[in-house]
């Protein structure tokens, strides 16, 4: 029990810290927040940490099919089960609404 505690108190903190200094942005947020591939693997889906700041609602964090979200694959096998309801992911629009832009919005512009 004491191995498991640790385990997730630190990869809880290295998510709120790593999560702040390492990887990309992908959505448009008021903050550093960053989604990195290795943390999401330690923290089960977390490390989408920007993913998750830009759609804090969603319990989905891993938004792309190559993200893996352990979490979310748990929340959906408990909906299966009628023990989660209610349970929300952005829509596309508010993707798009939130989407940094892209080179091609950058030309369109010019």
């Amino acid at each position: 029990m004491g191995v498991r505690m640790v385990y997730v108190f630190h990869g809880t903190l290295l998510v709120n810290s790593a999560g702040h200094i390492w990887g990309y942005q992908a959505w448009k947020t008021s903050d550093l927040s960053k989604n990195l591939w290795w943390l999401a693997l330690v923290a089960f889906g977390e490390g989408w940490h920007n993913n998750h700041h830009a759609f804090e609602y969603s319990a989905r964090q891993g938004l792309e099919w190559w993200q893996f979200d352990l979490t979310w694959y748990i929340i959906k096998f408990l909906e299966a089960l009628g023990l989660a309801t209610d349970v929300k992911v952005p829509s596309e629009a508010h993707k798009k609404r939130k989407a940094l832009e892209t080179k091609t919005t950058m030309a369109a512009m010019k």
